[in-house]
């Protein structure tokens, strides 16, 4: 929705916000075309951090794209300094944690990409 909303009214403000993404059953060839295209528009650049939920039923083709998901995220945002969580319990799969929309969170993310909130 974030890509789709792009140019809109409906857009999501980035700037200085901890932005959540998941999706599914989406062909990785599309995730790679979503990220590139939130990051050359620049969009991704005004982030203050990234988490990453679930990413549940990706499909790739009878030729394989070559990138797991967590490659192509990591390729998309490799230029910022901000922390990427990847794992959260929340998307579409069974286990589906809350995020709090707006509150004031500061995003820690250790060497096995955990992520606490402080």
């Amino acid at each position: 929705m974030l890509f789709a909303m792009q140019g809109s009214p409906s857009e999501y403000n980035y700037e200085n916000k901890i932005l959540f993404i998941e999706d599914l059953d989406e062909y990785l060839y599309h995730i790679d075309r979503m990220m590139l295209g939130l990051k050359r528009s620049g969009r991704l650049s005004r982030l203050k951090g990234l988490i990453v939920g679930g990413m549940t039923d990706l499909k790739d083709n009878a030729i394989p794209f070559g990138k797991t998901v967590e490659e192509i995220i990591r390729e998309a945002v490799g230029d910022y300094s901000y922390p990427v969580a990847f794992g959260f319990p929340a998307g579409h799969g069974n286990e589906n944690h809350s995020l709090f929309i707006g509150a004031e969170v500061e995003l820690v993310v250790d060497d096995q990409h955990y992520l606490t909130f402080k």
